[in-house]
């Protein structure tokens, strides 16, 4: 028994140092990946991670992942993992000078049938073939593009079509393309999670961990200006939505934002904001709104008719802290505050009435009239916090094509602190209700 126990113990431990071995060189072989030498930001999905991260998952709770297996698939639905590519360690997504809304990549393709198929059952690709031996594959909007030969392949997404013919035949063939480890992009080369971004300001990363999904983006400062000592309003620990921001936008000049028939200066402004804001959703509350409708008497004439309608809406409170009254002036000036009766123009914003108070210290706008704003503030060393309780919100927000996608969610948290007066870190939670299995699994069973 005793020499059964050790030899069973030897193999599994060759096994385990096996697999070890194969996850390390096909690590090796996914720094060896080659992207444009011009490219200025990069995605890098670490296939091999994730599938350690799920296989574990899967060994502890089996019934869950396997229960849907014993149900008969009728439907005719093309099978979106036979797609005939290689899937290599990690996947490369990446964008380049001059085409920074455009994500290309490179695959290899494992089997010429199975791969066309998909192009044309899976992505609805319309399949050009040509007599060199490169054929090319687009969607019906140009705006996914893919060029392929018998051994790889080269895709673009991107949201408009755009012309990237040239751009897609250099990374097919290999052409002006440097190894990812010799590159610039050294933290996605080396980086073990499950997600990696990362661009001249922004080094990035998304892990999917059971029961949650955690978050991490490290920026330069750029437009952003965090305060030295953050102070906030206390919030009500049973809020929808609590929110706040201590940070100043560096000026743009010029800029102006445009929206419905209003216009805002950016400088204007950054003239009159004062580095703080902050936001709550208590719960909701019922408003009633007028509602006009036409009817024609009987004289056939086109007649107005007033009634009230009662609503649930969200009681959401926003607090500004302006200098002085310069920023309300501003706001009145433009057309976005009505001095009578002190609301928010109902063509800049019709979802619901909002009103508003100010004093030398604070703008406050709120669905609810004459709020009390906050008096005690305490310190905190976050320049940034928002948190959010996502099965409230779900029900309060009444919404069917939204809540949908939120009956697995339970909370959002994120926390920003500025670092070394230069780098801004931002980390994030999204927790599921089920902390058992697997988010990514369970995001992608709910779509």
């Amino acid at each position: 028994m005793k020499k059964f126990l050790k030899i069973t113990a030897a193999i599994v431990i060759l096994l385990l140092l096996f697999f070890a071995g194969v996850l390390k060189y096909r690590r090796y072989q996914a720094e060896q990946t080659l992207i444009p030498k011009n490219a200025i930001g990069i995605i890098k999905i670490n296939i091999d991670e994730l599938y350690k991260t799920l296989a574990s998952n899967m060994l502890t709770n089996p019934v869950y992942y396997f229960k849907s297996d014993f149900k008969k698939d009728t439907s005719n639905k093309p099978d979106k993992f036979n797609n005939g590519i290689q899937i290599p360690a990690s996947i490369y997504f990446y964008t380049i000078k001059g085409k920074s809304q455009i994500y290309f990549s490179r695959f290899g393709i494992e089997n010429m049938n199975d791969f066309e198929n998909s192009l044309r059952n899976l992505m609805h690709l319309e399949i050009t073939k040509r007599t060199e031996g490169t054929n090319i594959a687009k969607s019906k909007l140009g705006n996914v593009v893919v060029y392929y030969n018998s051994k790889s392949a080269a895709i673009s997404l991107s949201v408009k079509a755009e012309n990237v013919d040239s751009i897609l035949m250099d990374i097919l063939n290999q052409k002006n393309l440097i190894k990812i480890k010799d590159s610039k992009f050294k933290y996605s080369a080396k980086s073990l999670a499950h997600l990696t971004f990362e661009t001249a300001q922004h080094q990035g990363s998304v892990d999917f961990e059971n029961g949650e999904v955690n978050f991490s983006d490290e920026l330069l400062t750029g437009e952003i200006l965090p305060a030295n000592k953050s102070l906030h309003y206390q919030f009500n620990q049973n809020n929808t939505v609590s929110f706040w921001l201590n940070a100043n936008l560096t000026p743009k000049k010029g800029k102006i934002y445009t929206f419905m028939n209003f216009s805002i200066e950016h400088d204007s402004l950054m003239k009159y904001y004062n580095g703080h804001i902050d936001f709550e959703w208590t719960n909701s509350i019922t408003q009633t709104d007028s509602v006009i409708t036409y009817e024609y008497n009987d004289d056939f004439e086109k007649v107005e008719k007033v009634s009230l309608q009662k609503r649930n809406i969200p009681s959401i409170s926003v607090n500004i802290s302006p200098k002085g009254m310069g920023l309300k002036n501003y706001l009145v000036k433009q057309g976005l505050i009505n001095l009578d009766g002190n609301t928010v123009n109902k063509n800049a914003f019709p979802l619901y009435k909002v009103f508003m108070n100010s004093n030398q210290e604070n703008l406050n706008f709120s669905t609810i009239k004459n709020r009390n704003t906050p008096i005690k503030k305490i310190e905190s060393t976050d320049f940034l916090y928002l948190n959010a309780d996502l099965i409230k919100l779900n029900k309060q927000l009444e919404i069917p094509l939204i809540t949908n996608y939120f009956k697995i969610l339970k909370r959002l948290e994120v926390k920003g602190k500025l670092m070394d007066g230069k780098k801004v870190k931002i980390d994030g939670t999204l927790e599921l209700r089920d902390r058992d299995i697997n988010s990514l699994y369970q995001i992608l069973k709910s779509l």
